[in-house]
């Protein structure tokens, strides 16, 4: 209960990214150069020290990153050494050697100015003003503007700034209005409302792909390995469009809730080769990014629901039995309940979805729908009757 509660408390706190292509001016370069080496400095220390406590890392490095670096502003210095706190902790103190020319700045060393399209940016030569491209969809994602991250590569400098949208607070939530999202191989999304969307155009693209990059790998010649790297960038694309349009289409569905299983899927050793490569394309967590900000932005949430059994519960019953999905049918050993395996297994996400809101409402009593009143509905809480043969 408390978990949802900070969920929906997250959306009164939605944040979003504008990137902005600057043009590339030596000053940012060689303050990314007097950045870069004042991360790497505390990242040493920190990795030999086994410690990623900002605190001590200011103390043991302030001084020696001012001396090797007395150009740099000491802000700068600051969220250098915040940045290599971070990493320190991400990577449990392994050795990094930070390559990505970038900075970071925050609310005293950057201003956006996005009605005259300039930002300043504090380098080592001073505050600089720079002129930017402005794009539509920057007027649509007007807010506070809480930090920025400049990247340098190939003389082409981009800088990512956060903004924090005006708030928009979560209105009472009906039962009817929790959509469940089974997500899936075969069919990227079955949405509780009988809807499907397959992958069938996504796979037949992909399997184009690969079979591109097999020829271009045999080859393995240097313009093979150039043409290697464009294909697989349009690949990434192209998945990464199909997410976006289906996410877009789910969640402006009349729906205020969308319960999503919280996958933790990795490729095994004892899985097929065939098994594994199809893992590797799917781009489920992608999926459900997509929907968590679009959704966000709608003021709308997205709630995990526990995986364990959704495949294997019958939407009607309750009865659990792992031998009722064959395929892509499931029938019941219990009530003889046929339905699609994903849409029956999208109902049960939707009911546990519908059982966690209502369980965050203490005011409220639970009460499950006639089309799928489980049998282990046991105060408040999912319990399903467990098959275990005989």
């Amino acid at each position: 209960m408390a978990d949802l509660n900070r969920e929906a408390m997250n959306l009164l706190n939605v944040f979003r990214t504008i990137k902005v292509a600057l043009p590339y001016d030596n000053a940012l370069f060689q303050t990314a150069i007097a950045f870069n080496r004042a991360c790497q400095i505390v990242l040493d220390y920190g990795s030999q020290a086994k410690t990623y406590n900002k605190n001590k890392l200011n103390r043991e490095t302030y001084r020696k990153v001012r001396e090797a670096v007395p150009n740099l502003p000491s802000a700068l210095v600051q969220t250098a050494r915040d940045q290599a706190s971070e990493i320190l902790k991400n990577t449990n103190f392994a050795e990094v050697t930070k390559k990505q020319l970038s900075v970071r700045y925050d609310k005293r060393t950057f201003k956006f100015y996005p009605d005259s399209n300039r930002v300043s940016l504090t380098t080592v030569f001073g505050r600089i003003n720079f002129p930017f491209k402005r794009y539509a969809y920057m007027d649509k994602w007007k807010g506070e503007y809480t930090n920025a991250q400049l990247t340098v590569k190939r003389k082409r400098t981009f800088l990512n700034i956060q903004v924090k949208l005006p708030d928009k607070p979560m209105q009472p939530i009906q039962s009817q209005e929790i959509l469940g999202i089974d997500r899936g191989i075969i069919n990227i999304a079955v949405c509780s409302d009988n809807s499907f969307y397959n992958s069938n155009h996504l796979r037949a693209v992909k399997g184009g792909y690969q079979f591109l990059k097999r020829k271009l790998q045999s080859a393995g010649t240097r313009s093979a390995k150039r043409h290697l790297q464009r294909l697989s960038g349009r690949e990434r694309r192209f998945a990464r469009s199909v997410n976006h349009i289906i996410s877009k289409a789910i969640v402006n569905k009349p729906y205020k809730v969308f319960a999503l299983e919280k996958l933790n899927i990795t490729k095994k050793k004892t899985n097929s080769k065939q098994f594994n490569r199809k893992l590797g394309s799917w781009s489920f967590s992608e999926l459900q990014r997509f929907i968590s900000y679009k959704a966000e932005e709608l003021g709308k949430l997205v709630v995990p629901v526990n995986p364990r059994h959704t495949s294997q519960i019958c939407s009607r019953c309750g009865y659990v039995d792992k031998k009722s999905r064959q395929g892509s049918i499931f029938k019941c050993r219990n009530c003889g309940f046929e339905l699609n395996a994903d849409l029956n297994a999208a109902r049960n996400i939707a009911l546990l979805g519908k059982i966690r809101v209502e369980q965050a409402e203490v005011n409220q009593p639970i009460v499950a729908s006639d089309e799928t009143t489980p049998t282990g509905m046991v105060d408040g809480s999912y319990k399903p009757t467990l098959f275990r043969g005989g």
